[in-house]
């Protein structure tokens, strides 16, 4: 039996790996989107829920988690508008799309959950977001989102060794480090690269 196929040599193999990954970077120029979204949902919601707990006399700051629902359906929308715009979807595509549809159910999981951890599910968030945000860095090739998710981790390990009075005034911070930063980056590389 003859088969047809061609042996590569090294540097082609590896040309041909690089230009999937610089196609997969093109792709993913939309998650700055979902980075940025995603973001500043979280920063609001972190800081409205600080102003309500020491500024008034609600008793339940945590309704402010309410306004993720918004941000899944702009997700949504956007991802069933882009979707079709691409041009070809990479390997890598998947795997990455794959990474975050892991986050989102174990996020699902964790919510469901959360009384079961006393309600005190940030670490887990974290951790997670951490995980999903390092390894798109790594798929794309993108140093800002790789220390984004080290961001993330070391905001893990800040619930584990920071009195919870002190953890939600570091929480911006790791927000607006893990996921704004880069994903203004990613903008802005993307807008250059374009």
């Amino acid at each position: 039996m003859e088969t047809n196929e061609k042996t590569l040599k090294p540097e082609e193999s590896l040309q041909i790996i690089e230009k999937m990954i610089q196609r997969t970077k093109g792709n993913l120029h939309d998650s700055s989107f979902y980075f940025l979204l995603w973001g500043w949902i979280i920063l609001i919601e972190i800081i409205g829920q600080l102003c309500i707990k020491h500024f008034t006399s609600f008793s339940k700051p945590y309704m402010m988690w309410l306004i993720v629902i918004p941000g899944f359906i702009a997700s949504a929308i956007y991802g069933a508008r882009n979707g079709h715009k691409k041009k070809s979807s990479t390997h890598l595509d998947r795997v990455n799309f794959m990474v975050w549809i892991a986050f989102f159910v174990s996020y699902v999981i964790v919510i469901i959950s959360m009384k079961e951890f006393n309600y005190n599910i940030g670490i887990i968030i974290y951790l997670l977001a951490g995980n999903a945000t390092f390894l798109t860095g790594i798929i794309i090739k993108f140093k800002p989102l790789i220390w984004g998710g080290i961001v993330f981790w070391v905001g893990t390990l800040c619930y584990l060794f920071i009195p919870n009075n002190y953890i939600e005034f570091i929480s911006p911070l790791i927000i607006i480090f893990g996921y704004l930063v880069p994903g203004y980056l990613l903008r802005m590389q993307n807008k250059k690269n374009a």
